[in-house]
């Protein structure tokens, strides 16, 4: 019989067995998959974004949903001292763009290969291909039955991640854990997803590093790619969630596209107006935007390439320009939790006490990481909501 065991190897699940183990407890932790931190090898482009070292304040900012009930785990185990944990753990590390976080040889593994260390280093017993079929609560301990025998413990860690890139082994089983013991859900739904275009934009494969997407008063930035369906990158998982919502209201939905965040449409039309006016008008949109994006933005608002700019109207001029600042792009209604990189909704907080992760009905039962309905933006924030609170359910265990 353990102490606790913990189910699912992410990073929630590794740091809730380390700190538990820290804490004298006798700790079994169950991956179905043949390694561990699978999912948080290929994060970051297999790079993995660990942290963001923005202040609380600000990196509150970047969680949609519930951040208050954060706020305990991220002043006990933030962006900060997750830092310093890795940090003294020997993984070197650097901040880049944005206060993101990366290891300094671009290697996920060495994230998972510090944390592999640790288990070992305070004997945690690791049962790997081993997946769980039920989980049930009899005489204050719960059972755990697998495809390699039944397990007893007094605790529960339920860290099996969510429902997205269900190839990583997020299947969603957590849920269906959670429901074996009454455990409220909220709805899921996709969060972090690339877009898909009603009509696609020949632009393929172009990538620009900073653009503004306006959906009704929301707005975000940051890098975008044009893919062969639609758009993607980190800008269009900001904002990816808020069209999935706009869609549960409308059956049309589209966004604007600002290429120059940094310069107003007047100041744009002002330095249209004062380049020279006898090259053609393709010189000028060549300038200020790559090639194929300038001509076709060009094409789009059927302004001749190689016209004068001195022979164009006024109107003409406005259209295109107003096109460079405000692209209206119509979305379809495609979304999948299973190919989102998150997924939105999980464990209804308030049936989970913020200051231990345990939950308020099943004692003894704690939910940690992407399970619980509570996600951040890209850039480091949902690795270290993992951390936090796997850290905080493992110093909690009694």
């Amino acid at each position: 019989m353990y102490d606790v065991i913990v189910i699912g190897a992410g990073p929630s699940g590794m740091m809730a067995s380390i700190t538990a183990a820290k804490n004298q407890k006798k700790v079994l932790l169950l991956e179905k998959n043949h390694n561990l931190g699978k999912k948080l090898l290929i994060t970051g482009g297999g790079r993995c974004n660990l942290t963001n070292l923005k202040d609380i304040k600000d990196f509150s900012k970047e969680i949609p949903v519930n951040h208050n009930f954060l706020k305990y785990s991220l002043y006990n185990f933030g962006p900060n001292q997750i830092y310093d944990y890795f940090s003294n753990l020997g993984v070197d590390l650097k901040i880049e763009d944005d206060d993101r976080v990366f290891p300094v040889n671009n290697k996920a593994s060495s994230i998972v290969e510090a944390l592999q260390d640790e288990l070992y280093k305070y004997k945690v017993a690791i049962k790997l291909n081993c997946t769980v079929f039920k989980i049930s609560n009899k005489n204050n301990k719960y059972i755990i039955d697998t495809n390699n025998g039944s397990y007893e413990a007094t605790n529960i860690v339920v860290a099996t991640g969510s429902k997205s890139f269900p190839q990583t082994g997020s299947s969603g089983d957590g849920y269906e854990f959670a429901g074996m013991l009454n455990q409220p859900l909220t709805d899921l739904y996709p969060s972090q997803a690339p877009l898909k275009l009603v009509n696609n934009l020949p632009l393929a494969g172009m990538t620009l590093d900073n653009i503004a997407i306006k959906l009704n008063d929301i707005v975000k930035t940051g890098p975008m790619l044009f893919t062969h369906s639609g758009i993607s990158g980190p800008v269009v998982f900001k904002i990816s969630e808020y069209v999935y919502q706009e869609f549960q209201k409308n059956k049309e939905v589209s966004i604007d596209i600002n290429f120059l965040p940094s310069v107003s449409e007047s100041e744009l039309f002002e330095l249209l107006n004062t380049y020279e006016q006898r090259r053609e008008i393709k010189s000028f949109m060549r300038k200020v935007l790559p090639s194929r994006l300038a001509d076709y933005i060009l094409d789009f608002s059927k302004v001749k390439a190689t016209d004068n700019i001195a022979v164009i109207s006024n109107s003409d001029k406005k259209r295109l320009i107003s096109n460079v600042v405000n692209l209206q792009l119509f979305i379809k209604n495609k979304f999948s939790i299973e190919n989102s990189f998150i997924t939105g909704g999980g464990i209804d907080i308030k049936y989970i006490n913020k200051q231990t992760m345990e939950s308020t009905i099943n004692p003894g039962l704690y939910f940690v990481g992407e399970l619980l309905d509570i996600h951040g933006s890209t850039g480091g924030y949902n690795i270290t909501i993992a951390l936090a609170t796997g850290y905080i359910a493992g110093i909690s265990i009694k």
